[in-house]
């Protein structure tokens, strides 16, 4: 019995050896937010827009320069600050670096502030796309 139990001790410690090492891997070769893709061209400026989020409006102001996305605030002051507040502080960096929020997952616990942001960020697209 001794002997199956060391055993089984054994092979358990070399698997989850095993997974963290191609968890490792994994994680060290993906990327969390795809390059930017400004593709489109937005005219230069700053663009608002708001949209409702879980207890208040969350409000995005997008800056344009060069015809890319350059910053975005995100002003979610109305929201629970240890929920959808956090969730802004993470959404603004990555929104500017991927230019739109194709591609940025929401935050969890934040998902009603998140599509607020997305939804909020997209209409500043549309405001600042030239046709």
């Amino acid at each position: 019995m001794k002997k199956r139990m060391t055993r089984n001790i054994s092979i358990m410690a070399v698997l989850t050896l095993l997974m963290g090492v191609v968890l490792a891997l994994y994680i060290s070769n993906t990327s969390s937010v795809p390059d930017a893709d400004n593709s489109a061209a937005y005219g230069d400026g700053e663009y608002t827009a708001a949209a409702a989020g879980y207890l208040s409006d969350v409000t995005v102001t997008v800056t344009i320069a060069g015809g890319q996305v350059s910053a975005v605030e995100i002003d979610a002051s109305g929201e629970t600050p240890a929920l959808g507040g956090q969730a802004v502080q993470t959404l603004a960096p990555l929104l500017a670096q991927a230019g739109s929020p194709s591609g940025v997952d929401a935050v969890s616990g934040s998902t009603m502030t998140s599509k607020a942001v997305f939804e909020a960020m997209n209409d500043c697209l549309a405001q600042a796309a030239l046709e």
